[in-house]
């Protein structure tokens, strides 16, 4: 499916340097996309200071060796780190919404206070949920003068009122007029997915100034040879079983219900099990629906791991598993793991609608059945069950070969590139 980067202008001959305000509620130690997009901008030769929370995504509690008083500055890779005061996510929606509401306060706190060598000439604000953290990109467009740049992952308030839970008809209505005014505020809107782009524009925002950035995997993200798969993690995979990979977040938008559901279906004498490797907000649950299910023969919980050691666990795996809610917002969106598993060339079984879903069946890389059906995907995962494995690997260096074409950290790095600088400078970027 073709994008739409032709609204950003040519890439420059030369490429200026630029110094960015890097605005995200997640950064390093979390592992998020933002860790090597801004190292890759530093390569390159730009500025960047970051401005973040206190690492506490995905358990909701503050990373040991972190808290608000500890490891609130540090110099990571040649990226400046500034982290403010956090509340951390918790597992409460209270203590989530309290999480989404101060950081732009204490962000645009910690914005004034940086010296003019740091605040920037423009600021990128990169937005998974919540929409909130673009307030703080907005503070410093209006303090500093300087443009700000949106990279929204998620769709607001659609994405909070599945998130929250919330349903009052008055309060979605303040929401929308929120989330339209904030929008309308960007210099330049990049949004994820090409699905995003109507309902980008329908908030206000003029289409020339949306464009799509997809994301990218971390260059370490590669297929790996057995031989090169560490022997620690290869014992934490039963050999002789087809296996079926999950990885991220374990959270209420990844529809665990279904995966539970469809497992259920399968047949005693299949081998498929299933294998969880991340943590989230829904895991405790999660896990305990699996045990009052019966499936613990079907379901191997790992646990949350290093980014770094990804690849080495992908290649345990026969398949990769990726499900969302069936909830029309995520037909729009393209599950970041998507780019992650096609980068280490594995197959995909996806549970998905609309973009993610057209990328993996457009290309072959994968089995794609409709979200939220327990039939469908229990059928899915019975086929995979019987796949012959020289059909795996055909998908999966398929999936390989687009991610090089389409999604590579570097070609991705280069479009975001090419968009600062013609926002800041003009067409051209001169």
């Amino acid at each position: 499916m073709p994008g739409r980067e032709e609204n950003a202008g040519s890439i420059p001959d030369k490429e200026p340097p630029l110094d960015i305000l890097y605005l995200s509620q997640y950064f390093y130690p979390e592992q998020f996309l933002n860790n090597h997009v801004s190292q890759a901008l530093v390569r390159r030769g730009h500025r960047v200071n970051v401005v973040c929370c206190v690492p506490n995504y995905p358990a909701g509690r503050f990373f040991e060796g972190y808290s608000n008083r500890e490891r609130r500055q540090e110099t990571w890779n040649g990226v400046e780190i500034h982290r403010v005061f956090t509340v951390p996510r918790g597992k409460s929606p209270i203590q989530l919404l309290a999480n989404y509401l101060v950081y732009p306060l204490t962000a645009s706190w910690r914005i004034l206070r940086l010296g003019k060598m740091r605040r920037g000439h423009i600021s990128f604000v990169s937005m998974p949920s919540p929409l909130t953290q673009a307030l703080a990109g907005i503070f410093a467009k209006k303090i500093w003068k300087i443009p700000t740049v949106f990279w929204v992952q998620d769709i607001w308030p659609d994405s909070a009122t599945i998130t929250l839970g919330i349903h009052n008809r008055l309060i979605i209505r303040v929401l929308d007029a929120f989330c339209s005014w904030i929008y309308r505020q960007g210099d330049l809107v990049m949004v994820q997915s090409d699905g995003f782009h109507d309902r980008i524009a329908n908030f206000g925002v003029d289409p020339a100034r949306i464009v799509t950035l997809p994301n990218a995997a971390p260059e370490l993200f590669r297929p790996l040879e057995p031989s090169e798969v560490p022997a620690d993690i290869r014992a934490m995979v039963p050999a002789g079983r087809r296996i079926l990979m999950f990885a991220g977040n374990i959270g209420e938008s990844q529809d665990f219900n279904t995966i539970i559901a469809a497992a259920k279906q399968l047949p005693d004498t299949t081998d498929l099990l299933i294998v969880v490797v991340g943590s989230g907000r829904d895991e405790e649950r999660v896990r305990g629906r699996v045990a009052e299910e019966g499936l613990d023969h079907r379901f191997l919980f790992l646990g949350r791991h290093p980014e770094a050691t990804m690849p080495a666990f992908f290649a345990c795996a026969d398949m990769m598993l990726v499900s969302l809610r069936d909830e029309p917002i995520f037909a729009l969106t393209v599950p970041s793991k998507v780019q992650a598993y096609m980068a280490c060339g594995k197959p995909m079984l996806a549970s998905l609608a609309g973009e993610g879903a057209a990328i993996i069946a457009d290309t072959t890389t994968g089995i794609v059945v409709p979200p939220g059906n327990p039939n469908a995907l229990g059928a899915g995962m019975d086929r995979l069950s019987s796949m012959p494995d020289a059909d795996l690997r055909r998908m999966g260096e398929k999936a390989r070969e687009i991610y090089l074409q389409r999604f590579s950290l570097s070609a991705v790095v280069e479009k975001l590139v090419n968009h600062l600088s013609i926002t800041l400078h003009g067409d051209g970027g001169d």
